[in-house]
């Protein structure tokens, strides 16, 4: 297992105003057929198949993935976090979407923390990992194939409201047999640095 350093916003921070943490759950994504305007249309063989019959049901849980397990997505275990994980072998172009955990005011930060493995694909290429909240495009990157394993993080400051509910996208598109992961979306106060009492994780 690759060891990942994380460490999370706290739930609550600053004068109660604003309750600081995840702006989703991992447990919660489910696939959808939203997000055209955003991340283009799918390619005709795109077609993501229900998981086999050994994966895990996500039920709120951090449990161990046994290797057997074939899914285009699902909440692995980084103890004590539970990450989102995206297999492009299965599945190589996916959308997911949740509603919007906590409402967003105008100047908040909203810190994106992603992984991937190394990257592998016969002929290269340019895979894409994007989230949305509403029209907004929080965190849209391109990572290039070949390439090692790394994290990818990205803050960014609302210049509007957003209330909660607001659907969330999480898309991923691919070449080869590679794999990703959404760590956390929080909203977080950027006065504090790493982590706790609502603290942002990284410093830019």
């Amino acid at each position: 297992m690759v060891s990942l350093w994380l460490a999370g916003c706290g739930d609550d921070g600053g004068s109660g105003e604003v309750e600081f943490g995840s702006i989703v759950d991992n447990f919660a994504w489910q696939v959808t057929d939203a997000g055209a305007e955003l991340f283009g249309e799918p390619p005709p063989d795109a077609e993501c198949p229900p998981p086999s019959e050994d994966c895990p049901v996500p039920d709120g849980e951090c449990v161990v993935v046994p290797p057997t397990c074939r899914a285009t997505y699902i909440v692995e275990c980084f103890e004590p976090f539970s990450v989102l994980a995206v297999y492009t072998d299965f599945c190589d172009w996916v959308t997911l979407e949740q509603p919007l955990l906590r409402g967003i005011r105008v100047g908040d930060t909203i810190e994106i923390r992603t992984f991937h493995f190394a990257l592998n694909a016969p002929a290269g290429g340019e895979a894409r990992v994007s989230l949305a909240i509403g029209a907004d495009m929080v965190f849209d990157e391109r990572f290039l194939i070949p390439q090692g394993s790394g994290p990818r993080n990205r803050r960014w400051v609302a210049d509007e409201d957003i209330a909660a509910g607001t659907t969330v996208l999480f898309h991923v598109s691919n070449h080869g047999d590679n794999e990703y992961l959404l760590v956390e979306a929080n909203l977080c106060d950027p006065n504090v640095i790493s982590g706790g009492s609502g603290g942002c994780v990284f410093e830019l």
